[in-house]
């Protein structure tokens, strides 16, 4: 990257700002008006910009609305000759059908809410084979309908009822598993009545929203009914109409909403830029490859009117990572953490190289690793989004040295045998914890120090030999001298010891001394991989010998066994993949990121280049 300057005169301003974003390389830094300046002040939106905004949040609604996802090919017929106010006009009365569109549909949905509603309170009384007119204002009499507890013993409450009154008559439907009565009772026994109702836990139905039905139940549920498809009908011819809309009008609104995108994009630059009265300035980072084409190209643009300044990168540079392919999925890792900053290695390689295989080491299982490959595969397949689909990238990675490491341990579902095959494992892990306890030992040995390399080579770039020595070879030098002490060479063991704890003293002062245990911490802390390991393959196991003990009684054990297989290997693979993610992420996010990384890059966002 090299740091840009770009100025000149506002009449080439609306150029310039359309070179870059057509250009989609220069990444600008906003400007920030210091407190004691004078003559720059930050930019001002040009009118089009401002016009557009309202345009462009119609389209979008309009564009939600219609559900248009991209061009259909088919092209507007009315608009002649397209220009601003034209096209405005065109939105506007787009918009006004969709408003009335979504308004009519609204209406009809509260309509159909109600004649659901309706309906619900007509059909169980439909069961009582009543005429709807008996449902009407009395002088002597009094009524109440509705629901009793199914448990509720109609014969002796109607024996109750009639210790009460015997001016009353009640009739009963069972309706869906619920008890349904018309009660009509003169009304001088009405608070008594009420009472008896109560007390064995009557609900009443409300008739008033039904007071316009007239005739059979049967004949008032079939009105209903009509006018429930009456309605769902003209909802459903609103929407076609609606997919007619979207139909012919989405090339317009797709490649408007794009333009609109664009020109208010340009138009609200200034905003970003420094301004005086008559000129403008931009600053900003474009890749050093790049710049000298881009100068030349600005230059003839302008017809020369353009100043411009390039300088070295400095710290606070944008990063675009650069990585091939198969590695690019692990920026996702990166990203989740931090980026690194201008003047650091990219770790995204080494995260390719490293953690899928501290995951296989940890999970270690043919079957697992086949089956998983096999599934994240296929959502990879058929999922959207650039994050989700670099996750399930890593998580093949991660299945693949599953099944290399499951060949090595001899483990296929957490047996040692394919379809009556017996395994040769080259590692036995329950057999032999101490050997899988040494390679984790080793790993992390290996991984610690690559990390201090890395930083050995950060801190040559920036700080220069003595720096680099001084705060990491001599943590590698600490690490030799113990070497030597664990190999029965005391003098050179203690004299080399010495001699890298002065370095660490003098490279990182009272810190490093107290960081010194640091250093077998870290390396300790890659014993998890064989402790993960160990309770991924206990797990399998015993999810065999449960099922196998089921099997072996036959009959419902068969099925009992199968249910335990899946049901045991399901929960084993999902912990088996969430448990190694974890400690993979955390052995390089702590033991090996923090002997070489900072971190805290910007992200390279070239105005005018979609994300």
């Amino acid at each position: 990257m090299c740091k840009v300057t770009v100025a000149g005169p506002k009449s080439i301003m609306a150029t310039a700002v359309s070179f870059f974003y057509d250009k989609g390389i220069l990444h600008i830094d906003d400007y920030t008006k210091p407190s004691d300046e004078t003559v720059l002040d930050i930019g001002t939106p040009t009118k089009k910009a401002s016009n557009l905004s309202e345009d462009i949040i119609k389209l979008r609604s309009i564009k939600k609305h219609l559900n248009i996802i991209k061009s259909k090919g088919n092209k507007v017929v009315s608009i002649d000759k397209p220009n601003q106010k034209a096209i405005s006009e065109q939105i506007n009365k787009i918009d006004v059908q969709i408003v009335e569109s979504i308004d009519k549909i609204k209406y009809i949905n509260d309509s159909l809410s109600l004649l659901k509603a309706k309906e619900d309170i007509v059909a169980p009384i439909s069961s009582l084979g009543l005429d709807w007119k008996v449902f009407t204002q009395y002088d002597s009499l009094s009524y109440k309908v509705g629901y009793l507890p199914k448990n509720i013993d109609i014969s002796k409450f109607k024996k109750e009822l009639l210790l009460i009154t015997e001016n009353t008559e009640m009739f009963h439907a069972n309706y869906l598993g619920r008890q349904v009565i018309a009660l009509f009772v003169v009304k001088d026994k009405t608070d008594a009545t009420s009472s008896l109702l109560s007390n064995n836990g009557f609900v009443q139905i409300n008739l008033r929203c039904l007071e316009e039905f007239e005739g059979k139940s049967e004949n008032v549920l079939k009105t209903i009914s009509d006018e429930y498809e009456h309605l769902t009908a003209e909802k459903n011819k609103i929407k076609s109409e609606m997919n007619a809309l979207g139909d012919k009008y989405s090339s317009f609104i797709i490649d408007n909403e794009s333009n609109f995108s664009r020109d208010i994009e340009v138009g609200e630059a200034p905003l970003r830029f420094a301004e005086s009265k008559n000129a403008f300035v931009i600053e900003g980072w474009v890749p050093q490859e790049d710049f000298k084409s881009m100068e030349s190209e600005l230059r003839k643009k302008t017809d020369e009117k353009i100043y411009i300044k390039s300088r070295k990168a400095e710290d606070g540079a944008p990063i675009e990572l650069k990585n091939p392919k198969g590695v690019k999925p692990f920026e996702f890792l990166i990203n989740l953490y931090s980026r690194p900053s201008y003047r650091e290695i990219d770790p995204t390689f080494f995260m390719f190289l490293t953690f899928p295989l501290f995951f296989g080491f940890m999970l270690g299982d043919l079957g697992y690793g086949l089956l998983t490959l096999a599934l994240f595969f296929i959502i990879r397949m058929k999922a959207k989004g650039d994050e989700i689909r670099s996750v399930l990238s890593v998580l093949m990675f991660a299945s693949f040295m599953t099944a290399v490491f499951g060949i090595v341990f001899g483990e296929f579902f957490g047996a040692e045998h394919i379809l009556g095959y017996e395994m040769t494992p080259i590692l036995h892990r329950l057999n032999h914890p101490i050997t899988l306890l040494n390679l984790s030992i080793g790993m992390g040995i290996v991984h610690v120090n690559m990390g201090l390399m890395i930083g050995f080579y950060n801190m040559l770039k920036a700080h220069g030999l003595k720096a680099a020595i001084l705060e990491k070879a001599s943590w590698m030098f600490l690490q030799a001298g113990g070497v030597l002490l664990a190999l029965g060479n005391m003098t050179a063991g203690v004299a080399i010891l010495l001699v890298s704890v002065i370095m660490i003293t003098i490279g990182e002062g009272l810190k490093g001394l107290f960081e010194l245990p640091s250093i077998v911490a870290n390396i300790l802390s890659y014993s998890r991989l064989m402790a993960v390991g160990l309770a991924s393959a206990i797990l399998a196991l015993v999810v065999n010998e449960m099922a196998g003990m089921a099997f072996s009684s036959g009959g419902i054990g068969l099925v009992m066994g199968t249910i335990i297989l899946v049901a045991g290997h399901s929960i084993a693979i999902f912990l088996g993949f969430l448990s190694p993610f974890i400690h993979s992420m955390r052995l390089h996010y702590v033991e090996f990121f923090m002997k070489f990384y900072q971190g805290g890059g910007q992200k390279y966002m070239p105005f005018g280049r979609r994300a």
